[in-house]
Formats: C-alpha cells, structure tokens, sequence
C-alpha cells in the first residue's frame, strides 16, 4: 500500500480512482517514485 498522511489512509491517485493497496512491492516502489518526481520542482 501507498501510504497518504492527508487522508490517513491508502493514497488515490486519481480524484475518484483506485486506491493504492493490494500492491506488489514493485508496484509500490513504482507508484512512490512516480508521486516523488511530481513533487520534484523544475530546473
């Protein structure tokens, strides 16, 4: 699962999609790096 603080519970990533849980570990490490570079600001 990828966890969200704000919703204190399992992150959704798209306004009324799936949430993320029930993931394999790739997948999560996917999702977590994929939430990670959005938050990235640009050069």
């Amino acid at each position: 699962m990828v966890y969200d603080r704000e919703l204190k519970g399992p992150a959704q990533l798209k306004k009324d999609g799936h949430f993320a849980e029930k993931l394999t570990k790739e997948q999560a490490e996917h999702i977590k790096q994929a939430l990670t570079d959005a938050l990235k600001p640009e050069p």
